[in-house]
């Protein structure tokens, strides 16, 4: 049998279900500080709970007699590596928009470049399907759905009909798989349907005890509306959707399949092979049934034709049968036990490396009630079981959606429902691809990193394109949003999002952080030092003289911010922004300090030792704060949630109280500006800026704002039921950046010294942080009671002397490596 279903929706079958309030929780899940759990099944997605093994994802929806798991395999996108528009070519009127600039004409400078600067849009990060099971029951009691987070797996469980059910889903790495275990405490009482759905045209059909899903996803996909594309011009940029005239084809619309774009669009194909103890497995109308089963063992794999950025999926691409028979026949005599025991040692290899503990003197946390609950009451109930929680949380994401191979974590991480996503859930580099990996090194999950390094390399490649035909220069671009296809010209409508520059900078900072992280000279030399001259090349060629003899960006826009100039009227476009600057400023000085430890590139690094010494300087403002642009203008919008020019603060150590206290004050009184209220990630940046304050109170009252109940009718930051990150809608950086920023708080080392507890709030006054990481290689492990240090241990992977800081007192440590040292209080008097 083989069923062909189009354009199904992956929706959540509502099924009778009474009672799910648990009558007997295990309290040690209620009050740990390393499970979500829940009385009553997810009704949306945001509710639902993630796993995943860094490439395949999956949300858990947990409706006992329904259940809803929908999916992901991190390369499924629509589109083709021809899906980029690369006319762009800003050397015809670049002169035009310069002068423009130079006359302070910014609205005539952004409407000759909205009209040829700007490409249009990427594609999207797409769902797989949904896989369905529909149980027989009615009634059901002692319902709880949890994630534990230490485990990695999730679990459901439920009584019904005097029978006990139980559930565990998990995602192995080692195994490549997504495992499913279903049992029930008394023989042959298993009974359920199992079904695929996919919002795209599909197959499905029994192969032995296997069914399979094939289909294929969009050959393209457009965020924008025909009347907008239509509004802004922007019909030549669409040749899948117009003719040369102008005119709509027939079939434009925004999602475009098959023979609607030449056979363009990506393969994809699922295999869940079916283990049932007891019972018969037999053929439904859509899928299989099991009926009086003891145990049932699913073991589901994905697979797409993804062969690479710059191959057709369709014509180039793999063969995901191939894939999916070759993980499955690799695992057919290993039991669940056996998967799971792989799979759990894999990931508590990773997870177990940090432990955090919180306490305070009024207790560790809220008992006695469910995640969601707990999260509902945070305003009126402080719950710092639920700070240790999110913590942790973010480490989990990174594991379950980063490992080495697979794709790096876009705008949804790896998990996505909706064939047009928000914001096309890219890769949006002017803070939030960045900020999902600002936990990697210091929480000591350097191995997740990986994936972001082959993106950055891959869009070296394509960048060196871009910076050539369109700019005319050496080295590579990119600039504010790529997909899987590594696009880097800018995207499209307005230039105020889209017409970014800056984006190698950024990302090839990550690649040196990493080094002095891990200090591997191996991994400089090979991978990031090629890649940061790359950048540096196309910026020294960039880089124009001003009026004052500085150099300066000639064009650029502060994301994604304006500014008010003559008569009030508002621009987004200047010369020598502040974040241009921060960024050029750090590359630079990167790659003149990495061609001294490689003994490489002499000319060029004097090349630019000249350049640093003479681009443009911080400047401070009327109100003294930090200047967004190279002249004080004011902003229609002072609590905007973009803080870009704060960069030099951080991600980067250019600002710091010690060095340049002037500035340092500054970038206080812009935080005050800002306001302490944003969107889900811009608090997670400012939990980070606030740590760099030295003020973990402040620190603290962002996190209190960030643990603000969200659900899908909410139009503000915070956190949705399962804890993920609402912008809203849900971004997962927030997540990230909550991490980071924790992490920020009780230890630094961006100014040279090992600073711990820089920022502690008086809300955590007792506690510890095991395993976190300093740059130079070093495991840090600190104590702490009633808000003072206790102690510190510390560990290098080298003999090396380091300055140990606690407030204002410092102390130089000679260590030796391998050994373990520890120092009290006393120590630094």
């Amino acid at each position: 049998m083989r069923l062909f279903l189009r354009g199904l929706l992956s929706i959540s079958i509502v099924a009778s279900f009474i009672s799910c309030k648990s009558n007997k929780v295990e309290e040690n899940l209620l009050s740990s500080d390393l499970v979500l759990i829940y009385d009553e099944p997810a009704k949306a997605w945001t509710e639902a709970l993630p796993i995943g093994n860094g490439r395949l994802g999956a949300m858990i929806y947990g409706n006992p007699l329904n259940e809803h798991i929908q999916l992901n395999e991190n390369t499924l996108y629509s589109g083709e590596p021809t899906s980029t528009y690369k006319g762009t070519n800003i050397q015809p009127t670049y002169n035009k928009v310069t002068g423009l600039i130079n006359e302070e004409k910014y609205a005539e400078a952004q409407d000759i470049m909205a009209k040829n600067w700007l490409g249009r849009l990427h594609q999207s990060f797409q769902p797989f399907g949904d896989l369905f099971l529909e149980f027989q029951g009615d009634s059901v009691t002692n319902f709880q759905r949890c994630l534990d987070i230490q485990k990695s797996i999730s679990t459901v469980s439920y009584r019904s009909k005097n029978v006990n059910y139980k559930r565990d889903v998990l995602a192995s790495y080692p195994d490549d798989v997504i495992a499913l275990k279903i049992s029930a405490d008394k023989i042959g009482e298993l009974s359920f349907r199992a079904f695929f759905q996919s919002p795209h045209p599909i197959e499905t059909f029994l192969e032995g005890n296997t069914l399979v899903l094939k289909g294929q996803a969009p050959g393209f996909v457009v965020r924008r509306t025909l009347e907008n594309i239509e509004s802004n011009g922007d019909q030549y940029k669409y040749p899948e959707l117009y003719a040369k005239d102008g005119t709509r084809k027939p079939f434009a619309k925004q999602v475009l399949y098959g023979d609607e774009v030449d056979g363009k669009g990506m393969f994809f194909e699922a295999r869940l092979e079916i283990r049932n103890d007891g019972g018969q497995l037999k053929e439904t109308k859509n899928g299989v049934s099991i009926s009086n089963a003891n145990e049932v063992v699913m073991l589901l794999s994905m697979a797409t034709s993804f062969n690479g950025f710059d191959k057709s999926p369709s014509k180039e691409g793999k063969d995901p049968s191939i894939i999916n028979k070759t993980i499955l026949s690799k695992i057919n005599n290993k039991n669940f036990k056996e998967i799971k025991t792989a799979h759990q040692k894999d990931y508590e290899s990773l997870f177990n490396r940090v432990q955090l503990t919180l306490e305070t003197a009024q207790g560790n946390r809220i008992k006695d009630l469910f995640t969601d609950e707990r999260l509902r009451n945070y305003a009126t109930k402080p719950d710092i079981g639920l700070n240790t929680l999110l913590f942790q949380y973010g480490r989990y994401l990174m594991i379950s959606g980063s490992r080495k191979g697979g794709q790096p974590l876009n705008l949804q991480g790896i998990w996505n429902d909706k064939v047009i996503p928000s914001w096309n859930s890219a890769y949006t580099m002017n803070i939030n691809a960045q900020m999902n990996y600002w936990p990697a090194e210091v929480t000591n999950l350097p191995e997740c990193h990986e994936p972001f390094f082959r993106l950055v390399k891959e869009l070296a490649i394509t960048g060196k394109e871009t910076a050539q035909n369109m700019y005319g220069n050496p080295g590579w671009v990119a600039h504010h949003n790529t997909d899987i296809w590594r696009p880097t010209y800018p995207a499209d409508n307005a230039v105020m999002y889209s017409y970014w520059p800056m984006g190698a900078g950024w990302l090839t900072n990550h690649l040196w952080e990493h080094y002095q992280f891990t200090e591997d000279i191996t991994f400089l030399k090979e991978e990031a030092y090629p890649l940061l001259k790359g950048a540096a090349q196309f910026f020294s060629s960039w880089l124009v003289k001003n009026e004052e003899g500085y150099w300066v960006t000639p064009v650029g826009t502060s994301p994604e911010n304006m500014f008010y100039f003559k008569d009030d009227e508002t621009a987004y476009v200047s010369a020598g922004g502040t974040m241009d600057m921060a960024i050029v400023r750090e590359n630079f000085e990167s790659v003149i300090n990495a061609s001294k430890v490689l003994g490489i590139d002499h000319d060029f690094r004097n090349k630019l030792e000249a350049m640093v010494s003479e681009l443009l300087p911080y400047k401070i403002g009327s109100k003294g704060q930090l200047q967004e642009w190279q002249y004080d203008f004011k902003e229609p919008d002072v609590h905007h949630r973009h803080l870009s020019h704060l960069y030099g603060f951080h991600p980067s150590n250019q600002i710091s109280e010690d060095k340049t206290p002037d500035l340092f004050k500054a970038v206080k009184k812009t935080l005050e500006l800002r306001g302490d209220h944003a969107t889900g990630w811009s608090m997670g940046w400012k939990i980070n800026f606030w740590a760099r304050m030295h003020d973990g109170n402040h620190a603290y009252k962002i996190i209190n704002n960030l643990f603000s109940f969200v659900d899908e009718n909410d139009k503000h930051g915070g956190l949705y039921a399962n804890l993920l990150d609402a912008h809203p809608p849900f971004q997962i950086d927030g997540n990230f950046g909550y991490t980071a920023g924790v992490a920020e708080m009780l230890l630094q080392s961006h100014t040279g010294t090992i600073h711990v507890l820089p920022a502690l709030p008086n809300a955590w006054s007792t506690g510890s942080i095991k395993g976190l990481k300093a740059r130079g290689n070093i495991t840090v492990d600190i104590d702490w009671k009633d808000t003072k240090l206790v102690k510190v241990g510390l560990k290098s992977l080298k003999d090396q002397t380091l300055i140990l800081r606690y407030g204002d007192l410092k102390k130089k440590v000679m260590v030796k490596a391998g050994e373990d040292y520890v120092f009290d209080l006393a120590a630094f008097h």
